[in-house]
């Protein structure tokens, strides 16, 4: 398995390339690029300016592992408005470019939900059946199209939305859309208000094809930082040893620290060291 870190996690006054050296010092070997409005580099950015930013990337030893946009959340695919769905999937479609460009192999996808509350400036309560439905419906012309055509996976996350509530239905979603560029990108944190992520990995096996490390705490009711929580992080580590996964696992923990950030960076690293027993 190999480190990443998403770049949201760092102090936001650094710009890209301080947090990419940031990450490398740390002992990252990668990083997920968030490309929504307000950033450094949207989906506005040129092919030229994904390019360089590439290439200087690869200058200091690391690479990307995987872009995304919240966009899609105010956005969802699930959504009964035929124009939000549209949107949603022009966003993705965006994604997969610039993924290609950037020299990555994954696309962060959000699935949608029934509860469109959550980052939808305008809430929309989807009723499920319709939901699951939308949201093939999408997945499966991306998959046709910009998958193929860029070479990217289509990973959809376990977003807290009231949708896909068991491993046994997501792997089942997945599979009924039929086509190798739709995975999981399975989120450590996420799944443990809803379940125990131990018992969700075998279940997805080989449709996961990155994984987020989050921790949450129930005390709280809170995301942590890794290891403070209530993740059972050897029984994770455990399952995917067992499907014997060997990709990508991305830092996301937030928000960023208020003062120091840079220290958020190396004990996330450190934890997660601990968690694949590299420390």
């Amino acid at each position: 398995m190999r480190k990443a870190i998403t770049l949201r996690m760092f102090p936001p006054e650094m710009n890209a390339l301080s947090r990419v050296e940031l990450a490398r010092d740390a002992g990252y070997e990668g990083v997920e690029i968030n490309l929504e409005p307000g950033q450094e580099y949207t989906l506005e950015s040129s092919e030229s300016e994904f390019a360089r930013l590439r290439s200087e990337i690869e200058a200091r030893g690391m690479c990307v592992s995987a872009v995304y946009d919240r966009e899609q959340w105010h956005h969802p695919m699930t959504s009964q408005n035929r124009a939000t769905r549209e949107r949603c999937q022009a966003i993705i479609e965006g994604l997969a470019r610039a993924a290609s460009t950037l020299g990555a192999d994954v696309v962060l996808v959000a699935p949608g939900g029934v509860d469109n509350s959550i980052l939808a400036p305008k809430p929309e309560i989807v009723p499920y059946e319709i939901a699951y439905r939308n949201a093939q419906a999408v997945l499966r012309e991306l998959a046709c199209t910009v998958g193929e055509r860029y070479r990217v996976h289509l990973a959809v996350e376990n977003c807290p939305d009231k949708f896909l509530l068991s491993p046994l239905e997501f792997a089942r979603f997945l599979d009924e859309i039929e086509s190798p560029w739709v995975g999981a990108y399975f989120d450590v944190g996420n799944v443990i208000r809803v379940g125990f992520p131990e018992d969700w990995i075998p279940i997805l096996g080989q449709r996961i094809k990155r994984v987020h490390f989050k921790d949450f705490r129930f005390s709280l009711n809170s995301d942590v930082p890794l290891l403070a929580g209530d993740v059972n992080w050897p029984a994770v580590r455990k399952a995917l040893d067992i499907i014997q996964y060997d990709s990508w696992v991305t830092a996301e923990v937030l928000p960023p620290y208020r003062y120091h950030g840079e220290r958020l960076i190396y004990e996330t690293s450190a934890s997660i060291d601990a968690v694949l027993g590299l420390s």
